[in-house]
């Protein structure tokens, strides 16, 4: 059986072998939205070597670890086209200073077969994705979750009269102990159980589960979901009725897992930033929100996106945090209204002509 390894190719290897057939510095450089602290970032387009176009391993795209070097293979990259995806737009029209090396063969790449009514959602679409990253982020930069994770405790309610209380208080008010509480289902009452307790019985064997599992005997990164169940001895009188809003739980562990990988994945200058000019969202991916959405319309009402931006000075001032979140949040609004307005009169053709691309 062969074991070898499968082939792989680096950027390094890309350009050793000569197999870019464009390159180009990207990001907030090609935007002319670069400064002082801005790494320089690179995007472009490769072709492969026959042994790996038609093997076993293909190639569409080659990146460096951090994404901030990305190069797509030729027929990828055409397939982005088709789709009009933003990235692989903004690739065809970079503006000639940010043009590292471009291949006579990408001549052939006609613009007004690429540019269709599907700027629409890939770039005004894409833009309002990016409001909804940062509506996710003014949430939880204003209601952060506790390091302490959530408890079933905290979901569970006794039943007394017309009300319920939670279990906790219930317990301390009658100086009960949980691990001394027994359940048993309560027939035809979803998640209802019936609370025995373990000195109500003449039996001083009597040994109950309490009402969940030990918090010796379980994993503390996986706290036990439901309730633990004990046997009750025949004719014992219960003390309560309990109930266990298991959704609930469910919805705060999962809220509180979510919050830990934010929290672990997020950016911290960006997340320095974001605190440091209180407007609780992510300034960085607002600036590309507006971005985006100019794109969009100019794409409708000239033909071309303008890469590098005439509008700079805007853009900046929302990366800065200069503009309340509300405010932009209603401007992105108006814009997208906008949008669909130019949309509606373009000349734009409905879809790109996959044919014409593909030949």
């Amino acid at each position: 059986m062969n074991t070898k390894p499968p082939v792989s190719l680096t950027i390094d290897d890309l350009k050793q072998q000569n197999l870019i057939v464009l390159d180009t510095v990207s990001g907030s450089k090609a935007y002319g939205l670069d400064t002082p602290q801005s790494d320089t970032d690179t995007r472009g387009v490769f072709i492969l070597p026959q042994d790996l176009y038609f093997g076993f391993n293909y190639l569409e795209q080659v990146s460096s670890d951090k994404n901030d070097h990305v190069y797509y293979e030729l027929g990828k990259y055409l397939k982005l086209l088709a789709k009009n995806n933003p990235s692989s737009i903004e690739l065809l029209y970079a503006p000639g200073e940010t043009i590292v090396y471009r291949h006579p063969l990408m001549t052939m790449i006609k613009p007004e077969i690429i540019l269709s009514r599907l700027c629409r959602d890939s770039f005004a679409g894409y833009a309002m994705g990016q409001v909804k990253k940062a509506k996710g982020l003014n949430k939880k930069v204003f209601n952060p979750i506790s390091e302490q994770m959530p408890r079933p405790f905290d979901c569970c309610f006794i039943v007394e009269g017309d009300r319920t209380i939670p279990v906790e208080e219930w317990l301390t008010k009658h100086q009960l102990q949980p691990e001394r509480c027994g359940l048993s289902a309560l027939p035809h009452v979803k998640d209802g159980y019936t609370l025995f307790y373990a000195d109500d019985c003449n039996n001083d064997d009597v040994r109950f589960n309490g009402l969940f599992r030990s918090d010796a005997n379980q994993d503390k990164s996986r706290p036990s979901q439901d309730v633990c169940l004990s046997s009750i001895p025949k004719g014992m009188q219960p003390r309560a009725w309990l109930v266990f809003n298991k959704d609930e739980y469910s919805r705060r562990l999962r809220d509180y897992h979510e919050y830990r990988q934010w929290e672990q994945a997020r950016n911290p200058d960006r997340y320095k930033l974001t605190l440091e000019h209180g407007g609780g969202y992510d300034a960085k991916n607002m600036m590309h929100t507006f971005r985006l959405l100019r794109m969009a319309k100019e794409i409708a009402t000239t033909g071309k996106p303008l890469v590098r931006r005439p509008d700079r000075e805007e853009l900046l001032d929302i990366k800065s945090g200069r503009f309340a979140y509300d405010d932009l949040m209603a401007k992105a609004a108006e814009e997208l209204r906008q949008i669909d307005a130019c949309y509606a009169i373009s000349n734009l053709p409905d879809e790109t002509d996959d044919h014409k691309i593909e030949q």
